[in-house]
């Protein structure tokens, strides 16, 4: 059972981003991330949906120099009164400026409603072989649907609409895998303790999805434990190496 309202899990979960975004990007005088706006939804309850403050996307810069936008969108909710917030849609965008060209996209859909990746990747930008296997299409029942849709809308098929999964409901990336990739290919400007911050906040965040990993599937937990010797009556201890980073936060 959760400890806190939906509400305050909401709010919580959007002072997360705004710590990890300022504690990388650097503090200004406006925030980062909007308070959650409280949806009602079909069925009884609310959704809360948490995404950046400028509508346009969060200036990010290298060298002093406007070169990406970032935006996100997280629409959560509690499937039952003292649940734990789960994140039911998620976006997160990053374009080129000042030509506002999209680069990449995650997405997240925990209940999609067609055959793409709950969790997926768009790439934008152009593969002609890509595009060619994706009008072929005819190794099965569901790629010649496709290849019908592409002619009976006239659509060219681009390789920005290949849908790429990335870890599925759990082990999809978080936000600070994107701010890191965009610090490491982008050389974008961060605060001095970036990484600290970054490493924190992905620390809680894959926690947080090992969490509920578990209480999905407590079986597999106890064989595991069982697995490595462990005495269930006590709370068994981490191991650690000293030769590798931490899982919980390596890039």
């Amino acid at each position: 059972m959760a400890e806190h309202s939906e509400e305050d899990q909401a709010t919580q979960f959007a002072q997360r981003i705004e710590n990890l975004l300022q504690g990388v990007l650097g503090a200004n005088d406006d925030l980062y991330t909007a308070a959650p706006e409280g949806r009602r939804v079909r069925g009884g309850g609310t959704s809360y949906v948490i995404r950046q403050l400028c509508e346009k996307g969060i200036p990010i810069n290298s060298a002093g120099e406007c070169i990406l936008k970032l935006s996100y969108t997280f629409h959560c909710s509690c499937r039952q009164p003292d649940a734990w917030l789960q994140v039911d849609k998620s976006s997160i965008m990053l374009t080129g400026e000042p030509e506002h060209i999209p680069l990449l996209r995650y997405d997240y859909v925990r209940s999609p409603s067609s055959d793409i990746p709950a969790a997926h990747l768009n790439v934008y930008g152009s593969n002609d072989m890509a595009s060619r296997l994706m009008l072929a299409c005819y190794g099965g029942k569901r790629t010649r649907n496709r290849r019908k849709e592409y002619v009976e809308k006239g659509a060219f098929p681009t390789f920005s609409s290949l849908h790429f999964p990335v870890g599925g409901d759990r082990l999809r990336p978080g936000l600070e895998d994107i701010l890191q990739m965009a610090i490491y290919e982008f050389h974008i400007d961060v605060e001095p303790d970036w990484e600290i911050t970054l490493n924190d906040s992905r620390a809680e965040y894959r926690s947080r999805q090992i969490k509920a990993l578990v209480r999905e599937f407590p079986d597999l937990a106890y064989e595991a434990l069982i697995e490595i010797g462990c005495d269930l009556t006590e709370k068994p201890e981490r191991s650690g190496r000293d030769d590798r980073p931490s899982m919980l936060i390596r890039y």
